[in-house]
């Protein structure tokens, strides 16, 4: 019931693997891949023996002329440091000595320069005194100026004081006339707003009185409609309160029997000698009980008989007799089947119908939504193992869906398999004899294509990684019934799924696909088997009476850059389409559980909260009259406030113009007065006086900005004086003392030219050096690669296999003086002293050059490269300039591998195979010849082509062997 092929052709391709990579190294030790098959066939040539002596004489060489260098170089640093020394001594004894001078000069010019300096206090003293007797001058004549102003305008205004005098009876009569018209004014003004005043509160009375004659009417229409909505809630209250007969229906819960998977199964001896193979990465024989973290998923293997009559302790509780039996949940565990008592629906010979499909789709999706979530409450190291890298470790699953969408997808798998003729061992993929257009990615990718370029688009810099895989089962049943098939496929299911779950670093390929966070949507189809599919060796068919089909799950869905809440947020939009089996779900589930209703008659007697129920209109009725009542009385209130609003508008507005008329009378008086005041010439004294006050402080503004330019002009004059003489007396102290500064710079500078000197002859030694070393290295770098090209063209035409060789015919290597050399470490220098950044002294430069040793002579250059890794099997080999890129495919994703790296792909499509062996591994290997400056060799590739044939010549001496266990792909 599984394909036990694996095993043998996985062997065989790892050893035809080694085949091929032996064929393109230069290598005289042959490693087998395997452990368990070593053997080493050594033969050392003679040019490998000159390649050895010529790279111990390189290195040997190099190293001796290293040394000498280094010594060279040593003897120039610590003569560049004594030079360096020296000069320095001698420049820091002339500065010394310059100071000293100097010094005994300002002694000498210490009265000379005192006096200097008692001059300059004195002028500066001089000029600072004439600026302030200039500068007070022009603040007493501002003064002065400002005295006199004020002497004027008091004149003026005396002078103004006794001309209206002469005028002041003529003022008088004006004044007089003045003040009449202004009381005549106030006199009017007060009796028209008396009468205003009369006017109004009349008005108010007489508003206060309507208002409280409607208030009046109001409150008895009120009380009367009060009156009778509490009549009518009385009446109501004593008709809820009676007792009554009422119709009842009791709930009566019905709960149908559901069957639950039996653990504990025994199985005949011939059944256990029959052997199970997992897909399980590291178990190629049957998987020992021991291996299980949790023992109990072990037994759960045996569901991928086909019969599952072969548990010889069947338990009734075990045994469904309707599909409305079958368990829901997916707890580990097979179930049993009795042909005595299946009700259940009859299947055709011409297969399942569309809607028993359905059923079927209904059941599967159920039990792996309950694989994933028990998985992930009760066995959470499963669950986190898979899902470690992608984000969603510790995180439940959202629950698959089975659409309309989904339904499409697995009719057209299945279309597709039948029209390629695809049995029930293959995947729907292009090994299986399909085109690329017709495999299950392909289909997938044609339904949900616009959606992931959506989801690309709207993530933009982020990786939209698309989740998808097919699992693949056989369904078949000994009796055509529905529930037949069903319990098969259930028992199918648990080996497929925790018959896989070992241990969390063994998990296989269908629970891998199946735990998988990112899947949301799975498509079930079923393909009817022929009869040439059925009758296959290896087909698991075992009773072929009743149609057989080849089951697969086509899960799909999406990862958003490994981020839990983003992935989570899409898996939920609505994009999935429609679910078509809730109808079937819940038909099982309405019969597994359900409440049945039971007719009857009771005496109810009202409670209060009864009463208050069936009173509720009349209450209701009752708050709104009395809301009505309210709202008639806020009415009139409302209208009462707007009238007496209006009123005490209408007396402001006659007080206000009351206010205007006595405001225009005492206006036009004002003017009369005027008119008089300026035709009889008389003077406004006050007025006047502001008028030379507003003169006076005029002036006094503008000297304050004068004085301020004053200030600053004196400021100015006393520092020039003080800049001035300062300047003078530092030229005279500087005619006295001259400074030294100019001669201790120029000391200084010649004693950095002589260490720089010293730099130059150590960094041209240093060059020379390293110019002798590096012709000396690239002379036994081309003798190497001379003899390593040699050995290449003498190597090219055998190729060992184990204890046979093969010889191919011999192909001449072209000469080529270009040969890639090979790198030796840098020598490491010795660490020069640093200079300190001193002042030296200068004396004349006496840094020479120490002697020059004669390079040592060239020798053979010899180059090793280390292989790729094959599969995890380290296989070593020197080679020449090539790198081996090797594929590995496994059943969750492809990664490409080179030199040990992984690089996952962003899309991919994952495949689970169930196999005696971890999986079916094809190695393709890459050669490649890597290119260094201008050096390059060439491999010979129809030497390479022959081996290839030879490999295959050698493949198919080996064989391969089938066995027939098949259940799951």
């Amino acid at each position: 019931m599984r394909n036990s092929n694996t095993n043998n052709w996985r062997s065989t391709a790892l050893v035809a693997g080694a085949i091929l990579t032996a064929g393109v190294v230069t290598t005289t030790t042959t490693t087998n891949a395997h452990a368990d098959d070593s053997q080493n066939n050594a033969q050392v040539s003679t040019n490998q023996v000159t390649y050895d002596q010529v790279k111990a004489t390189a290195e040997q060489q190099l190293a001796q002329l290293q040394s000498a260098n280094d010594s060279k170089e040593a003897q120039q640093a610590t003569a560049n440091e004594q030079s360096n020394a020296a000069d320095l001594a001698q420049t820091n004894a002339q500065i010394d000595q310059l100071k000293a001078s100097h010094a005994a000069l300002e002694q000498q010019q210490a009265g000379a320069i005192a006096q200097a300096q008692a001059s300059t206090a004195a002028s500066i003293e001089a000029q600072t005194s004439a600026a302030n007797a200039e500068y007070q001058q022009q603040i007493s004549a501002q003064q002065q100026n400002e005295a006199t102003q004020r002497a004027a305008n008091d004149q003026r205004y005396a002078q103004a004081v006794s001309q209206a005098a002469a005028n002041q009876q003529v003022v008088s009569d004006i004044e007089a006339q003045y003040q009449k018209s202004v009381n005549e004014a106030a006199s009017a003004q007060t009796s028209q707003n008396q009468a205003a005043t009369d006017d109004y509160n009349t008005a108010v009375a007489k508003e206060n009185n309507a208002y409280q004659g409607k208030v009046s009417a109001q409150q008895a229409t009120n009380a009367e409609n009060i009156k009778n909505a509490e009549a009518s809630l009385a009446t109501a209250t004593a008709n809820a309160s009676k007792s009554y007969d009422v119709a009842t229906t009791n709930n009566v819960v019905v709960n149908g029997r559901v069957t639950k998977p039996q653990l504990n199964v025994e199985v005949p001896d011939y059944v256990k000698n029959y052997g199970i193979h997992l897909e399980v990465r590291g178990y190629n024989d049957g998987i020992p009980v021991s291996a299980y973290t949790h023992p109990e998923f072990a037994n759960t293997y045996y569901g991928e008989y086909p019969d599952s009559s072969i548990i010889t302790n069947q338990a009734a509780e075990s045994t469904p007799h309707d599909i409305s039996e079958m368990p829901l949940d997916f707890q580990p565990g097979l179930l049993s089947y009795d042909a005595n008592n299946d009700h259940s629906e009859k299947v055709s010979a011409n297969g399942l119908t569309a809607n028993q499909i359905q059923v079927l789709r209904a059941l599967a999706l159920s039990w792996e939504n309950g694989f994933r979530n028990n998985v992930f409450q009760n066995y959470r190291e499963f669950y986190n193992a898979v899902n470690k890298n992608n984000g969603f470790a510790n995180v439940a699953p959202l629950d698959l869906v089975s659409t309309d969408l989904t339904d499409k997808i697995a009719d057209q798998v299945a279309a597709n398999r039948a029209k390629y003729n695809v049995d029930n061992n293959s995947h729907t993929i292009q090994q299986s004899g399909m085109p690329k257009d017709a495999t299950y990615s392909s289909i997938i990718n044609n339904v949900t294509g616009n959606l992931y370029n959506s989801l690309a688009s709207e993530f933009s810099g982020k990786i939209v990684y698309s989740d998808t895989n097919e699992n693949l089962t056989t369904m078949q049943a000994g009796t055509p019934t529905l529930l037949n098939y069903a319990i098969n496929l259930f028992n199918s299911m648990q080996g497929m799924y925790y018959g896989e779950l070992v241990n969390p670093t063994h998990i296989g390929g269908h629970a891998n696909n199946l735990l998988r966070a990112g899947v949301r949507a799975v498509g079930i189809g079923f393909q009817k088997l022929t009869d040439e599919m059925a009758i296959k060796d290896g087909s698991g068919v075992s009773d072929r009476s009743n149609p057989s089909y080849a089951v697969t799950f086509d899960h799909t869905g999406f990862n958003i850059n490994h981020e839990v809440n983003a992935t989570k947020e899409v898996l939920n939009r609505n994009i999935w389409g429609t679910s078509t089996v809730d109808a079937q779900l819940n038909a099982i589930k309405s019969a597994q559980h359900h409440v049945d209703k039971v007719a009857g008659t009771k005496t109810v007697t009202p409670s209060a909260e009864d009463i208050q129920k069936a009173t509720a209109n009349e209450q209701q009725n009752l708050a709104n009259v009395k809301a009505q009542a309210q709202k008639a009385l806020d009415g009139l209130a409302g209208t009462h406030q707007a009238n007496l609003a209006k009123l005490e508008q209408q007396y402001n507005g006659a007080k206000a113009q009351v206010k205007a008329n006595y405001d225009a009378a005492v206006a036009k008086a004002a003017s009369v007065r005027d008119d008089a005041l300026k035709a009889n010439g008389a003077v406004d004294l006050q007025a006047y006086k502001a008028q030379l006050d507003n003169a006076y402080q005029s002036l006094v503004k503008a000297d304050q900005v004068a004085a301020q330019k004053f200030a600053a002009d004196r400021d100015a004059k006393i520092a020039n004086a003080k800049t001035t003489e300062n300047e003078k007396l530092a030229a005279k102290v500087a005619e006295l003392v001259p400074s030294i500064e100019p001669q201790i710079q120029q000391l200084q500078a010649q004693h950095q030219a002589v260490v720089a000197h010293g730099n130059e002859v150590l960094n041209a030694l240093k060059a020379e050096n390293k110019a002798a070393y590096d012709k000396l290295e690239e002379e036994f770098n081309v003798r190497l690669a001379t003899i390593q090209q040699n050995e290449a063209a003498k190597k090219a035409s055998e190729v060992r296999l184990g204890d046979n060789k093969v010889i191919l015919p011999s192909t001449p290597v072209a000469n080529n003086s270009k040969v890639a050399t090979v790198a030796f470490p840098a020598a490491t220098n010795r660490t020069q002293a640093q200079n300190a950044g001193r002042v030296q002294t200068v004396s004349a430069p006496s840094i020479v050059r120490t002697a020059t040793q004669t390079p040592v002579a060239p020798a053979p250059v010899v180059a090793t490269v280390t292989g790729n890794a094959v599969n995890g099997n380290a296989v070593q080999a020197p080679v020449v300039s090539q790198t081996a890129a090797v594929t590995a495919t496994t059943n969750n994703g492809t990664f490409a591998t080179n030199n040990g790296a992984q690089m996952p792909v962003a899309v991919t499509a994952n495949k689970a195979t169930k196999t005696d062996n971890s999986k079916k591994s094809a190695t393709k290997a890459d050669v490649t010849v890597a290119k260094k400056s201008e050096s390059s060799q060439k491999v010979n590739q129809s030497s390479m082509s022959i081996v290839a044939l030879a490999a295959t010549a050698l493949l198919g001496t080996l064989g391969i062997t089938y066995s027939s266990k098949k259940r799951h792909n």
